[in-house]
């Protein structure tokens, strides 16, 4: 009988694979549909649906992604949670061993961690958003995004071939469409093997049964 489980963004299915196999564990995994970080809120209800539909024999909860914008604020549940002290999934990604932090991310920068960038295209994520609008209105609102980014971040935690021309033309194609720079930076999976592991150290923040989450408690300040 498992008393252990890991809630995981969906975006994580890959690191968090990674990180099993090496660490030699098979922990049973709950996994929250990415596409829910669009509206924190959102993932909120989704989260505390899983913490309220856990099996009876469960007493802790690996939390396998960020604090993802408030999702996880005030939430209080009846097993033990441990959760990496990052702001959100990116953040835990750039976590290396020398280097640690609650937001590690540059603030004009944009990040590539999935398994096909072409999926994720920022250019089409933009014109989604766009879709229906006057020419005039997109050219402003295009003007917009390319003077809030300067560059375009490709995370090598070496999950991912990310310096293969196939993996990295989608994201030059974007960076064209933004006028923004290309870069590959260094990550790792880190945060995710100690998780799996039990390695919970000052990069984790653990609630016991019945206390409750807040941003100030992950980030270390209580």
């Amino acid at each position: 009988m498992n008393h252990t489980v890991i809630l995981a963004c969906s975006s994580f299915r890959d690191y968090l694979a990674a990180a099993q196999e090496k660490m030699g564990t098979d922990l049973p995994v709950i996994w929250l549909d990415e596409r829910l970080h669009r509206d924190p809120k959102l993932m909120r209800q989704a989260i505390v649906r899983a913490l309220e539909g856990l099996p009876p024999e469960v007493d802790t909860v690996l939390v396998s992604m960020g604090f993802c914008g408030g999702s996880w604020a005030d939430i209080t549940a009846r097993v033990r949670l441990v959760l990496p002290r990052a702001d959100d999934c990116v953040s835990i990604l750039l976590h290396r061993q020398d280097r640690h932090g609650f937001d590690l991310k540059e603030r004009d920068h944009l990040y590539v961690k999935c398994a096909d960038p072409s999926a994720s295209s920022f250019e089409g994520i933009f014109r989604r958003m766009t879709e229906g609008v006057d020419e005039g209105q997109t050219a402003v609102y295009l003007q917009r995004w390319r003077d809030s980014y300067a560059g375009i971040d490709v995370i090598d935690t070496g999950v991912y071939d990310c310096s293969s021309d196939s993996y990295l033309a989608p994201v030059r194609s974007d960076a064209r469409f933004l006028q923004a720079e290309v870069h590959t930076v260094p990550g790792s999976n880190l945060l995710l093997e100690k998780l799996v592991s039990g390695r919970w150290d000052e990069d984790f923040c653990i609630v016991p049964p019945g206390e409750t989450v807040t941003k100030s408690r992950v980030e270390g300040e209580e």
